[in-house]
């Protein structure tokens, strides 16, 4: 009897583990067990890009709204995770040096950069470029994030170059030109910068106004960085009564020339390079405009009367033509998300296009897996775009890299570009200008070699 009860007992203390066991224990789905919780990413490192450009003297504004774009790129990356190459997550970092727009400086923060290890050096000017060049296809190599305009920097064949602007030479020279040129007013003067990215402007200019019919009938040079009365220059431009007068230079001093030839009864038109801003010109010149409504809210907009030039990305986000152009929602998205991070300092195109060559770069080079400048430069051209979501930015328009033919140059942005005029009290805007090539040798190419323009 007390045999049989010893088992009763233990079968009981049997079934009541067995319940607590499976009270418990975790449920499995009918499709089997639960997915494992993914191992956290190992922190791997720093990925460093450097910025060398202009942080102090009358042209340090410009450098700081450049720096400024990475620096606000890579926090929005690092705080969406960082990049990611296999199973580490690695933190970038922005190194900066001051070169005074002074290009051997430039390539002495170069050298100083790469001690770091940096595979990326971003400069804002072709003087600097240009001597960047050099050096960063030999060891330690790296690639020269070119923020200019300046076609200069594509014709020496470079392969470790990303050029981030649109380029003047087959974008707004052929624009700006022709608009005046249509119009029967051939005879030009031109009022260049003494810095190296006005003497090629200039020049370009020149050989295509002259090419379509047109004449150069004055040219007087000003230093922009120093000059202050522009009297004397403009009046001897004036004594050959051109048609329209080319000015190359910064806002603030394109728009004391400006009130300086109307001053002295000027009524011709102005070609602005696309240095300087329209938006920005205006504002030194006391005019309060609404580009949404294109009204006049204050100042003398007949000032800029018979003026072209460009504008900047948050003037292009509310034009109401601009509703058609598909790169609006993209403007519209940057004219929201970093002006408060900015201040008081309004949104520009130095801030939008280094901010998004950042993103680029940061997915290339998970993409590449690899921080070695050539498998950067090839993921970028071919494993990149669009950057849909990526660190929670929204969808470039850009294709892909293009060629530059035949030189081999391999890292051109794809993308338009636009103009605005200001003619008998209108804003005009010409919207998705795309390269209009006139002679030159070269072409854009894919990477498998098509004509892509050209």
């Amino acid at each position: 009897m007390k045999a049989m009860n010893w088992i009763i007992l233990a079968v009981v203390v049997i079934v009541a583990i067995l319940v607590v066991y499976w009270a418990l224990a975790p449920s499995t789905s009918p499709a089997g067990p639960t997915t494992p919780t993914p191992k956290p990413l190992e922190f791997g490192g720093t990925i460093y890009i450097g910025y060398t450009g202009p942080l102090s003297g009358i042209a340090g504004p410009y450098g700081e709204s450049a720096l400024n774009g990475i620096k606000m790129a890579v926090e929005d990356i690092n705080n969406g995770g960082g990049i990611v190459i296999g199973d580490k997550w690695y933190k970038m970092e922005v190194l900066a040096m001051d070169d005074k727009y002074y290009p051997p400086l430039a390539v002495a923060n170069a050298v100083n950069l790469t001690k770091n290890g940096t595979k990326v050096i971003v400069c804002p000017h072709s003087g600097g470029i240009l001597e960047l060049q050099k050096i960063n296809e030999k060891e330690p190599k790296f690639i020269v994030g070119a923020y200019t305009s300046s076609p200069s920097v594509l014709k020496g064949g470079n392969k470790l170059t990303l050029f981030m602007a649109p380029n003047f030479e087959i974008y707004h020279i052929p624009t700006m030109s022709d608009y005046f040129l249509q119009k029967g007013m051939l005879k030009a003067a031109i009022l260049p910068g003494t810095h190296s990215y006005a003497i090629e402007w200039a020049s370009t200019f020149k050989d295509y106004w002259t090419r379509k019919g047109g004449k150069i009938v004055a040219e007087e040079s000003i230093n922009y960085y120093v000059a202050t009365n522009y009297t004397q220059n403009v009046s001897k431009v004036l004594a050959e009564k051109p048609d329209v007068i080319l000015i190359i230079g910064p806002s603030l001093p394109v728009a004391g020339v400006i009130k300086t030839a109307r001053a002295m009864g000027y009524t011709g038109g102005f070609i602005i390079s696309d240095q300087a801003k329209i938006d920005e010109i205006m504002y030194y010149l006391g005019i309060e405009y609404d580009f949404e409504n294109k009204k006049v809210i204050k100042g003398d907009i007949s000032l800029l009367d018979k003026s072209i030039g460009t504008t900047s990305p948050c003037i292009l986000a509310v034009l109401p033509e601009a509703a058609v152009d598909p790169y609006t929602p993209y403007y519209r998205y940057m004219c929201e998300k970093l002006p408060p991070r900015l201040g008081n300092v309004p949104l520009n195109w130095e801030h939008v296009f280094n901010y998004e060559v950042t993103f680029i770069l940061a997915k290339a080079i998970e993409k590449a897996g690899s921080t070695d400048p050539e498998k950067i430069m090839e993921a970028m051209e071919n494993k990149t775009f669009p950057l849909d979501g990526y660190r929670g930015i929204p969808k470039y328009l850009h294709g892909a890299l293009l060629r530059v033919h035949p030189y081999g140059t391999i890292g051109i942005l794809d993308l338009p570009s636009s103009d605005i005029v200001i003619e008998g009290g209108d804003l005009i805007p010409i919207l998705g200008i795309t390269p209009k090539f006139w002679g030159q040798e070269y072409s854009y190419r894919d990477s498998e070699g098509k004509v892509v323009w050209g």
